[in-house]
């Protein structure tokens, strides 16, 4: 369209049409005096005889005047101006990406409609970029259609935190080349906006309860059970129907309330026979803390073989027992790690992958003296070894390569070496005769570099993740090894199907996260049996699931004005037109008030 107008309140002016009508529809009483003749009759112009009252409206010069004046006061008050043929407007829009606007997709396409159709008046061409507030560097539209531009939007899915919006709306005010318009939609309020931003929030108080976390334990007879937590969200109590779900086999719908904030916690068993389950709750307006997916965790079998005379038999066999999935080595499954015990007055070769502990035929009564200082490293961090107590040793002959996890004055107690394909965790000191086996901090320490050595081996594992959790994943390589991976997602829906998969490069597997939907998902290397991980996303985001806070609002409303201003001309005959306005009214005025004729009375027949 290529005129516009920047006043539109100006369009009230034009009630002045039926006003100046009304007025010219009223007429004056007659007054009769009786006169002896009628041949005046002829020149009388006819007037009511019943007072004032609307009569038919009669063509005459006032009355056009005072309408073309109404015409151009109007025409003046709307300040027309006409959008200039290379005038080019940029919106950027950031959409909140957190999960909660998942919410409020409706009032969002709604919002962005109205203020964006709005906006694109005051241009000949107006060009949208939308991208997200996470990932700012993959656009979700750039182009010049509403139309488009909308249904881009309606498949975004927002699925983040809490986050900063800063990073964002950066990139959109780059992209607007700095004199474009900048506007964040959200569903919150939010002050202070950099970057000279806009605020949009489509947000609205809603009620939601959902589920909050998740954990697996088994019982004392060794059965696998699941724990859910449940949080009612609102200010009321709420009432949700819920079931649980194992394949195509269904629980019957059982009923829960909630009070106003209230947590709850429910549980049961997995299911004879079944790897995976899915909790079902009745939907409500927020639908990713409605279902939560789990899988029976399984992680990868590990062996351990015991290298170490009878003394040490029960510490070695309380270190292994704290374990879970362990296997006995054999001639089929190699070991994959060695707890070893090694005398420093017989030195024997270690295997590459082992926990070294320093023991000793002959202890010292000595006790081992100085301050202990722990080293800034993953392995030990929180760890409080105080309370420890060893005796005097020869000790483990360290390397300089090595890393000091913990110093006792100038003995290296316990060290990491990695070299070469080596993985050794080493303790310096006697275990039998101190109490380390009874600290916390050595059992935890224990567990830690197992841990980082499950994670490198290369089999089969089930795990439970929050969605868009990283995935530390571990993967063959070599000669006659499959080089690329296949990641596929299951959806949570009844039928349960796949829902989108994927063939992903080795480079890429360090960056792997979790689904960012609620599901399953799968990671093969190669054919059967190939499978990597088994793995479940739930969400469980309680800042995100609250929307007492969501509310609406709008920084667009007036800026048409200013946006006109920019991209359009004013009207050059503004002085012609208040001429024009002034000659009306004189010239009605004049033809009012002009001098008549004497006037005749009316008369009546004598």
């Amino acid at each position: 369209m290529s005129l516009t107008f920047a006043n539109l309140a100006g369009f009230w002016a034009l009630l002045g049409i039926p006003a100046i009508l009304a007025i010219h529809f009223l007429q004056k009483q007659s007054q009769t005096l009786t006169i002896s003749t009628l041949f005046l009759l002829e020149q009388m112009r006819r007037e009511s005889v019943q007072g004032r009252r609307f009569e038919r409206l009669r063509s005459s010069v006032p009355l056009w005047l005072q309408l073309l004046a109404v015409l151009v006061l109007t025409w003046m008050l709307v300040q027309p101006r006409w959008v200039r043929p290379d005038s080019v407007q940029r919106v950027a829009v950031v959409l909140d990406a957190s999960a909660s606007m998942s919410a409020f997709r409706e009032p969002l396409a709604t919002a962005l409609r109205r203020d964006l159709e709005s906006l694109a008046r005051a241009a000949r061409r107006t060009e949208y970029a939308v991208i997200g507030s996470q990932d700012a560097g993959q656009p979700i539209y750039n182009g010049t259609s509403i139309d488009d531009l909308l249904g881009a939007v309606a498949e975004w899915q927002p699925n983040a935190g809490d986050h900063d919006f800063g990073p964002a709306l950066r990139v959109a005010r780059s992209l607007v080349r700095g004199d474009g318009l900048v506007v964040l939609v959200t569903d919150h309020l939010r002050e202070d906006l950099p970057y000279d931003a806009r605020l949009l929030a489509v947000g609205e108080k809603t009620e939601n309860v959902g589920f909050a976390g998740l954990n697996l334990v088994e019982n004392a007879d060794g059965e696998r059970l699941w724990q859910a937590l449940v949080r009612n969200y609102a200010d009321s109590p709420q009432t949700r129907g819920w079931v649980l779900q194992a394949g195509q086999q269904r629980t019957d719908s059982r009923t829960l309330t909630l009070e106003p904030g209230e947590v709850r916690s429910l549980q049961g068993r997995f299911p004879d026979g079944a790897d995976a389950i899915v909790l079902r709750l009745e939907p409500d307006a927020f639908t990713l803390d409605d279902n939560l997916p789990a899988v029976r965790p399984e992680p990868k079998p590990l062996a351990i073989a015991r290298i170490g005379p009878p003394a040490l038999d029960e510490t070695f066999s309380q270190i292994l027992d704290s374990f879970d999935r362990l296997v006995p080595p054999s001639e089929q499954t190699p070991p994959d790690l060695a707890l070893v015990a090694y005398d420093p007055l017989a030195p024997q070769p270690l295997p590459a992958r082992a926990i070294v502990v320093n023991h000793h035929s002959s202890v010292g009564e000595t006790y081992l003296t100085g301050r202990l200082i722990a080293a800034n490293h993953p392995l030990v961090a929180g760890l409080n070894w105080q309370g420890l107590i060893s005796r005097q040793t020869p000790g483990i002959p360290r390397q300089d390569s090595d890393t000091v996890l913990l110093w006792q004055g100038e003995r290296a107690l316990i060290f990491l070496r990695q070299a070469g394909g080596v993985h050794q965790l080493c303790f310096n000191f006697d275990l039998a005769t101190s109490n380390a086996a009874r600290l916390p901090a050595f059992i935890v320490l224990v567990h830690r570099f197992v841990e980082t050595l499950r994670r490198e081996k290369v089999a089969p594992e089930s795990l439970n993740f929050e969605v868009n959790q990283a995935v530390s994943l571990a993967y063959a390589t070599g000669e006659g090894v499959p080089a690329e991976l296949s990641y596929s997602e299951t959806g949570v829906s009844l039928a349960q199907a796949v829902s989108r998969s994927e063939t992903i490069a080795p480079a890429r597997a360090g960056l792997l996260r979790a689904p960012s939907m609620p599901g399953f998902f799968e990671i093969r290397q190669g054919e059967t049996p190939g499978l990597l991980l088994r793995g479940a996303a739930h969400f469980a985001d309680t800042r995100e699931a609250d929307l007492r806070q969501a509310a609406t609002r709008s920084d667009l409303a007036g800026l048409e004005t200013v946006l006109v201003d920019q991209h359009t001309s004013r009207d050059g005959n503004g002085p012609i037109w208040l001429l024009v306005l002034l000659a009306a009214l004189l010239a009605s005025w004049y033809y009012v008030n002009r001098p008549k004729p004497a006037q005749i009375p009316a008369v009546s027949a004598g």
